[in-house]
């Protein structure tokens, strides 16, 4: 498929479909960077070897609304009573 063809096809995909598109992409050029990085590391004799990570997925959490203060002042708060 052509370079072309491909941008005609990605026109046809619904809003969210290229939303996830995007999404996909910029983590494997985040993945692609950090394995360039990785190598120069290697190649350069700084590490021995680079390990694999367990946890790279980063969990979307969703916000919820508290009412009062917000908890870090009272973290704040609670740390200088001490």
């Amino acid at each position: 498929m052509r370079i072309q063809e491909i941008a005609e096809a990605i026109k046809t995909l619904s809003p969210t479909d290229r939303h996830h598109l995007r999404k996909l992409l910029k983590e494997q050029d985040e993945a692609d960077k950090l394995a360039v990085f990785h190598q120069v590391l290697l190649s350069q004799g700084l590490v021995k070897e680079v390990k694999k990570s367990h946890g790279t997925a980063t969990i979307e959490r969703q916000l919820i609304e508290i009412k009062g203060k917000p908890v870090s002042e009272t973290i704040i708060e609670e740390r200088n009573r001490r």
